[in-house]
């Protein structure tokens, strides 16, 4: 294997939870309370039960092939050439992944933090700090997780917390606005989203106890979706449906509406620090990802080497990208979440099932 690390449940756990709680709070709270009104909580229950499930299938192709990446063990199931055609429609979801985080970011911070700055010049700080924190391997990214993940965390339940005296519980009626399929057709995209933990299957030889894999998903995307819900039904509560779906990034705006007393106020500041913050380390992760999945399908021996080739390649396309926050919102609205489904869902039962006929049930 071209990384010799290992990395703890917890930390297994801490990395899939910073990369799923980062993405999911940049964007999705306007978009799904603007499609799914009061009944975002029922998506989100539809979304975690989908994600778990599917989430079964990465462990299991992980344990038969306990010694490779997804990556590595497509090639093994489906051959050199379709092997190779496989990994590099992971690698390609995680570049992309990668360029949609970097663009996320860089305009939050360019809105928020940095107003006037050049958004090449943020992209390439970005890109830069991400490098050498790959350069450094999987241990340095499993314990920046253990550090970031915690603070995301504190952070909200701060801002959960001290906004709770502007709840209107009124404002949670209606519910059961959909039916069962209308759930289902309005669960996708956060369902696309969730399957940027897909990651599982890049990690999961590096766990130094791959059996408990499945277990850390499940706490992480557990954890997740609890508070998904909580934040997702603060915004309903106080600032009703319309105007949160109208607010680019609300739970920032809910952090700026806060004030206790006379002595704690300006709370937004935690949201700049937890959003940048855990956006870095869903950048990192996906960052390592593409290029260690990248080097595994060229057989280079050390993924290093293509780190600044990639870094350059992500600058570039980010310039050429999404030129607003609008265009990235359509595009995730309509295109992403069947792009998405496809790599995280079709392209691995299909593996599953070719694993099965090529080498049976019973393969450990």
């Amino acid at each position: 294997m071209l990384e010799n690390g290992k990395i703890s449940t917890r930390q297994f756990t801490l990395m899939l939870f910073s990369l799923l709680l980062s993405t999911i709070m940049f964007g999705l709270p306007r978009i799904l309370i603007e499609q799914s009104k009061q009944d975002v909580w029922q998506v989100m229950l539809i979304t975690l039960v989908m994600d778990a499930a599917i989430a079964i299938i990465y462990f299991i192709l992980g344990m038969r092939y306990p010694q490779q990446t997804m990556i590595q063990y497509s090639e093994t199931i489906l051959g050199p050439w379709l092997g190779k055609i496989s990994g590099l429609l992971f690698v390609l979801f995680f570049g992309f992944m990668t360029l949609i985080i970097l663009k996320t970011v860089s305009k939050f911070i360019d809105t928020v933090l940095l107003t006037g700055t050049p958004e090449l010049a943020i992209n390439f700080i970005l890109l830069l700090v991400s490098l050498y924190a790959v350069n450094a391997g999987l241990e340095v990214v499993a314990r920046l997780s253990e550090i970031i993940a915690p603070l995301m965390l504190i952070a909200l339940l701060i801002i959960l917390t001290f906004s709770l005296n502007r709840v209107e519980l009124g404002d949670i009626r209606p519910v059961f606005q959909h039916d069962v399929w209308e759930l289902l057709k309005l669960s996708l995209l956060p369902i696309s989203l969730y399957g940027v933990c897909v990651t599982m299957g890049v990690f999961m030889p590096y766990h130094n106890n791959p059996k408990e894999s499945l277990k850390a998903k499940w706490i992480a995307i557990g954890i997740v979706t609890i508070l998904s819900i909580m934040t997702l039904m603060s915004l309903i509560t106080i600032f009703g449906t319309s105007y949160s779906s109208q607010q680019v990034y609300p739970v920032f705006r809910l952090a700026q509406i806060i004030k206790v007393g006379d002595f704690f106020e300006r709370i937004e500041t935690l949201v700049i620090i937890f959003q940048i913050a855990g956006a870095f380390v869903s950048l990192v992760i996906l960052y390592y990802s593409s290029v260690l999945g990248l080097a595994q399908i060229l057989k280079i021996q050390r993924y290093q080497t293509l780190t600044p080739y990639f870094g350059v390649t992500m600058l570039i396309l980010s310039e050429f990208v999404f030129s607003n926050i609008t265009e990235m919102h359509q595009f995730t609205e309509t295109i992403f979440p069947f792009l998405a489904i496809f790599i995280e869902v079709f392209l691995i039962i299909m593996l599953l099932i070719v694993s099965i006929i090529r080498h049976g049930i019973k393969k450990t």
